[in-house]
């Protein structure tokens, strides 16, 4: 019986087969030159097989491609645990110098703790999933703001997002407890838009700015099923001058810091 194909690792192996077939090298060649097996190479270019670090920098040198299998191989395995529907996000998101988001009715997923995280897993998603389904994606989402080491970060949500309990009050407590020790770090700056906010402009769903070390920006629309990735910079400097017209009818961190305390007590 055929092995399936390892989603993560069909790019690196799609990368492979074009170095190869550029350097005009076959399968057993490439083995040869890297001292592995023909039926090694195959696996590994039809993504059944995972390889090695040494096999992606042997393969670098035998192919002259300046590092670039062993910095994919690097991405991908910092990657392999998240769900295949999130890859794609979450290394942009490793990427990015500064990210932007605005919620509507959530604490931010950078933001939320496990229980929270696994209620709001329980009730969005198709309720067959499996409770180790759910606590895959639970750890998958807690585990992402750990990887964002000089990312800076700054948030824009409605108090509703706060006072809305999902799954219990306890596990509301502990999620705002947990924002509260997470704003200590001054890389990550939140504001509340009160109820009474007269002039927050109309948006009906939740969205994301990415600054990449490109220089380029790249804007994350959710909606239902999911997100739609923007590139048009027109239309991300319209999510930018919308992100700083909330920011104007928001309260400064301090004060949103002490709502969100006050909230805190409230469910207590």
């Amino acid at each position: 019986m055929s092995e399936s194909p390892r989603t993560p690792w069909l790019r690196w192996g799609a990368e492979l087969r074009r170095h190869r077939n550029a350097s005009g090298m076959t399968q057993q060649s490439l083995a040869s030159a890297i001292n592995v097996s023909s039926a090694l190479i195959s696996g590994f270019e039809r993504g059944t097989r995972i390889p090695k670090r040494a096999h992606a920098a042997d393969g670098d040198l035998a192919l002259s491609t300046a590092g670039e299998l062993e910095r994919l191989w690097l991405e991908i395995n910092d990657t392999r645990e998240i769900p295949d529907e999130w890859r794609s996000f979450a290394v942009l998101e490793r990427q990015a110098s500064e990210i932007r988001e605005y919620q509507t009715a959530l604490i931010p997923g950078l933001l939320q703790s496990p229980a929270y995280a696994r209620a709001v897993m329980r009730q969005g998603r198709d309720q067959q999933d499996t409770d180790e389904q759910i606590d895959h994606l639970t750890q998958a989402r807690t585990s992402r703001l750990a990887h964002l080491h000089n990312t800076r970060l700054s948030f824009v949500l409605e108090e509703t997002a706060l006072r809305r309990v999902l799954g219990s009050k306890e596990a509301m407590v502990e999620c705002l407890t947990h924002v509260l020790a997470l704003l200590e770090d001054r890389r990550i700056r939140l504001s509340v838009i009160p109820d009474d906010a007269p002039l927050r402009p109309v948006v009906s769903a939740p969205f994301r700015i990415m600054n990449l070390p490109d220089g380029r920006l790249i804007g994350h629309a959710e909606h239902m099923f999911g997100e739609n990735v923007v590139s048009d910079p027109h239309q991300v400097n319209f999510m930018v001058a919308i992100f700083g017209d909330m920011q104007a009818e928001s309260l400064s961190p301090s004060v949103s810091k002490t709502v969100i305390e006050q909230i805190r007590r409230s469910l207590q």
